[in-house]
């Protein structure tokens, strides 16, 4: 072994290691990257088998073995079937392209193709385990996180839910408002947990925070339950109109009604008490006029809109049906007429 000591000092004899080093090392990298890719293509040829069906598939894996179709051409036309509802077709043409196309980086963006085209099926299932195949090939894949945490949410999987946020906040950050909300819905849908210990735990969470309110006053109106007057103190009404107004239980107290604007033109309006006359609201302040000349004939409506994409929706949302987005919701509010009134001024 004495060629390999370093009291060696030939200068050639340094320089020809050095190149023999620098082989192996590529040598060594091809080899790595050729069983990685091996190892890849095992995985994604074993999960679409799992997954293959119907017969007609088969006119499709003819058409792309036999090349008659470029690539292009062959995504558009699964693409198309896919916006037509006709997600059975486009399945098939996805996980045939997904065994047959080399290139690595088409055919991860196929296969979560494949992933969202099953979750607008409502295949919730077979799209998680797309996406976590996905997953494995492309660990910071951030489209497929992000499919998962909403899959994990429909499947009341929210611990799962939570886990893959801490991913995306490690890749992107953020992620403070979207874990509040999914440690809201894993404790008030834990069933090992009383309610006035799913309400503890609840208000652990933050009662600063408008996603924990909503949540909270959601839970006690439908449970029938009255949370803490010190928590209720906290809370921003203007962000709970709605459910206030259709709510006709008994949460708050009269002196709580009486000592909270908001609260008090609300109860007025809707004519369970007397507090107050008049509102900066221009719609409870039209309902409080007409009260005045006995006319009930005003209801109020509530349409939601979303910060992020600004499309309108006729329901509540904690995370907007468009854009996925979290805790974007904002109330707006319109007067409608009782249709059964009669005798109204409007």
């Amino acid at each position: 072994m004495d060629f390999l000591s370093l009291d060696y000092r030939d200068p050639l004899y340094g320089i020809v290691l050095l190149v023999v080093i620098v082989i192996m090392i590529r040598i060594s990298n091809y080899g790595a990257r050729y069983f990685k890719k091996k190892d890849e293509d095992a995985n994604i040829k074993k999960f679409i088998k799992a997954y293959e069906n119907s017969p007609n598939s088969l006119d499709y894996k003819d058409m792309i073995l036999k090349k008659d179709l470029p690539l292009e051409s062959v995504m558009l036309m699964a693409m198309t079937y896919d916006k037509t509802g006709e997600y059975e077709k486009s399945i098939d043409i996805y996980s045939t392209l997904v065994l047959n196309v080399k290139d690595n980086s088409e055919k991860r963006n196929i296969l979560t193709l494949l992933g969202k085209t099953y979750y607008k099926a409502g295949f919730l299932y077979k799209s998680r385990d797309i996406f976590l195949t996905v997953l494995k090939l492309h660990p910071k894949n951030e489209e497929a996180l992000t499919y998962l945490v909403s899959i994990y949410e429909s499947l009341r999987e929210y611990d799962e839910a939570i886990e893959v946020l801490n991913v995306l906040k490690n890749i992107k950050g953020g992620m403070t408002e979207k874990k509040l909300y999914f440690k809201a819905l894993s404790i008030l849908n834990n069933n090992t947990l009383d309610n006035q210990q799913k309400i503890s735990e609840v208000i652990k969470l933050g009662v600063d925070k408008k996603i924990v309110q909503r949540k909270l006053f959601e839970f006690a109106t439908l449970n029938k339950l009255k949370l803490p007057t010190d928590i209720l103190h906290k809370f921003d009404f203007e962000n709970l109109i709605d459910l206030i107004w259709d709510y006709d239980g008994e949460i708050f107290s009269e002196d709580f009604i009486k000592n909270n604007k908001l609260l008090s033109e609300i109860y007025s309006a809707k004519n369970r008490g007397d507090f107050t006359d008049s509102s900066e609201n221009f719609e409870l302040n039209t309902i409080l006029k007409l009260k005045k000349l006995d006319d009930f004939s005003v209801d109020l409506s509530f349409t939601y809109t979303c910060n992020h994409c600004k499309n309108l929706f006729p329901l509540y949302f904690y995370r907007c049906p468009v854009c996925k987005n979290i805790d974007t919701a904002t109330i707006d509010t319109t007067l409608t007429r009782r249709e059964y009134e009669t005798g109204s001024f409007v």
